[in-house]
């Protein structure tokens, strides 16, 4: 199973559900994990490059860092400097990593995490993988895919570059080539939130791999988290399945964690 689900007691304030399916690949290179007690819950996606060996391995050995890291903080520890320091930390752990002839495996994972706790939570992100806040009737990427296209809209926004050489050149498989990943020795890109983001009851958050959101416009993401919003791991595998559904060729590993706060007085009726 490469969902790891960690309960340590029910949260009055959120609810949890995760869902992964292998599409037509042979191999699982997405790993997830979710840890969720009375207090707070974490949340983290890894999407491994690298072939069947080498995908699979960095996106374990990202989620174990993880893990390990996370219950070794501080409790107070901001979660800001905890975040940033961990993908270093994933991303090294990454690089260490051998092949069967002692060389270096040279492979990746992407990352997306949240952090929940009260009403707020921190996020942190790199690469490809995406978070979405859903809020009512809209929805809306926290993050950036931090690939060639980035690196292009930027150059745009800069006046280095036309609008036609943005089109042409945002139009090739190599607008999608990563600029940023763990196990790249030193990650360039990491995008988090400085200040916490204030949740409001009804919230969901979508963490997933990019087989989600290559497969699934955002309003199709959309209509999946809030039609099945009472219960998060069928609404999980509604859109891992919705995914499958759309993109039958070539369709890739599919991972998605979502997250809904149901608000502070709901969770204290309970």
């Amino acid at each position: 199973m490469n969902i790891v689900e960690e309960k340590r007691g029910w949260n009055p304030a959120y609810d949890i559900g995760a869902s992964s399916i292998l599409g037509t690949r042979k191999y699982q290179q997405d790993s997830a994990y979710y840890y969720i007690d009375s207090e707070q819950v974490l949340a983290v996606v890894c999407d491994g490059m690298g072939g069947l060996e080498g995908g699979e391995r960095a996106s374990q050995t990202a989620i174990r860092q993880m893990i390990q890291d996370f219950h070794r903080k501080p409790k107070h520890a901001p979660m800001p400097d905890f975040f940033t320091g961990e993908a270093q930390r994933m991303d090294q752990a990454v690089v260490s990593l051998k092949g069967s002839t002692g060389k270096p495996l040279g492979a990746g994972t992407t990352l997306v995490a949240a952090s929940f706790q009260d009403d707020q939570m921190y996020w942190v992100s790199v690469g490809d993988s995406m978070i979405y806040l859903i809020r009512g009737t809209q929805i809306r990427p926290l993050n950036e895919e931090h690939n060639y296209r980035l690196l292009l809209k930027r150059s745009l926004d800069a006046g280095t570059i036309s609008r036609a050489q943005f089109d042409r050149e945002a139009a090739t498989p190599q607008a999608d080539a990563l600029i940023s990943f763990l196990g790249m020795n030193h990650v360039q890109y990491i995008d988090f939130n400085r200040n916490p983001l204030k949740l409001e009851a009804g919230d969901i958050v979508v963490l997933c791999s990019d087989g989600i959101y290559k497969s699934l416009n955002e309003s199709q993401v959309w209509a999946m988290a809030t039609d099945n919003d009472i219960d998060m791991t069928i609404a999980a595998d509604r859109l891992t399945d919705m995914a499958m559904e759309r993109r039958l060729r070539g369709q890739d590993n599919t991972t998605a964690i979502l997250v809904r706060y149901r608000g502070r007085q709901e969770g204290e009726q309970r």
